[in-house]
Formats: C-alpha cells, sequence, structure tokens
C-alpha cells in the first residue's frame, strides 16, 4: 500500500513539475542533448549496429521457434 501511495506521489509530483514549471526546458534540455548525442553515436557506430542486428536477429528466430511450438500445440 505504502509503495502505491509514493507512486501516485511521484507521478502527480513529476506532472505537476511539467505543468507548473518555467524552467523546465532549462532542466531538461542538457539530458536531451546528451541523449540525442548518444543517438548518433550508436547509429554511426559498426559494431553497434552488427550487434543490435544480432539481437534483432535472435528474437525473431526465438518468436518463430514459440510460433511454431504453438501452432504444434493446438
Amino acid at each position: 500500500m505504502i509503495g502505491k501511495l509514493i507512486i501516485t506521489v511521484l507521478v502527480i509530483g513529476g506532472g505537476a513539475f511539467l505543468l507548473l514549471s518555467d524552467n523546465f526546458e532549462g532542466f531538461i534540455s542538457p539530458y536531451a542533448d546528451a541523449a540525442a548525442s548518444d543517438i548518433e553515436n550508436i547509429k554511426n557506430d559498426p559494431a553497434i549496429q552488427a550487434e543490435f542486428n544480432q539481437a534483432l536477429e535472435t528474437i525473431y528466430e526465438n518468436l518463430t521457434k514459440i510460433k511454431f511450438s504453438l501452432s504444434d500445440f493446438f
């Protein structure tokens, strides 16, 4: 019960901060700039792209195995 109350307070407090803060753009701007530069670095790094593609292929293979298992089950 206390955990739900804490989560509720955080969500409402965060929403109030976003709605009522005049300086939100100044607060979030450094984090947004850092995230944008990290995304650009990831997009331009072939090693990260290869790992990402390998992860997607693994997920796709596992999903097809699950699909075939379910079709065999039914």
